[in-house]
């Protein structure tokens, strides 16, 4: 029992560190090697937990997106009850753009985790936000092909991210956040028409909405 808690303490340490270090750091510049420094064990130990950066690195990210996603659920539920799935959606691209740019570490986090191609190797929360509005809509679709579709709207959301990082992109956050939810949407056959008031509606909601992204990808 002892072994037990000691081996769920060190993960945590280790967990937490990483945390830490990929904010202040970035993911591209924090080492398995430094990781384990600042967290008193060895690169042996963190790669018995957690194999490699980026299962650390999707295991911070998901939880960001998991803590967000709640507070956000709390938030909209509170200002707008019965307010449907493809809007809820909607309301979270929009705040997830706004976090970015709001959250200097965050965005960097996120864009490194882009060009890195680290969210196309691991799974990421992003598919159950796609099998939640398969099951609420019941569009029918099955495990593999809520997978493809999940994974690619991710490709082209962090191309649309890289891209306007880059400067390629001359557009706004709210604008970019406007085309993934279209293009979210789109793919999942809902009608144009539906998606233009999805649109609109969340354009002016997501005003009553106030989260913000502190230090360590705190969600508050």
């Amino acid at each position: 029992m002892a072994n037990y808690k000691t081996g769920i303490e060190t993960k945590e340490k280790i967990y937490k560190t990483a945390k830490k270090l990929f904010y202040e750091n970035g993911y591209v510049k924090t080492t398995l090697s430094e990781i384990a420094k600042e967290s008193e064990t060895n690169k042996a130990m963190v790669a018995y937990y957690f194999k490699n950066k980026n299962n650390l690195a999707i295991e911070v990210y998901n939880e960001y997106m998991v803590f967000n996603k709640v507070k956000l659920q709390n938030a909209i539920n509170e200002h707008f009850p019965g307010c449907n799935h493809v809007l809820k959606t909607a309301i979270e691209y929009r705040v997830q753009n706004r976090n970015f740019r709001l959250n200097r570490q965050l965005n960097r986090f996120y864009y490194e985790l882009c060009e890195s191609n680290v969210f196309m190797k691991t799974e990421s929360a992003s598919i159950g936000f796609v099998e939640n509005i398969n099951r609420a809509y019941k569009l029918g679709l099955d495990r593999i092909t809520v997978k493809a579709l999940a994974l690619a709207n991710l490709a082209t959301v962090h191309g649309l991210h890289v891209a306007r990082s880059e400067g390629y992109l001359d557009c706004s956050s709210e604008y970019l956040a406007e085309m993934e939810v279209r293009l979210l949407f789109q793919s999942l056959r809902f009608d144009n028409n539906f998606i233009d008031q999805c649109i609109e509606e969340s354009r002016h909601m997501i005003e009553k909405i106030d989260l913000q992204v502190g230090k360590d990808f705190t969600v508050k």
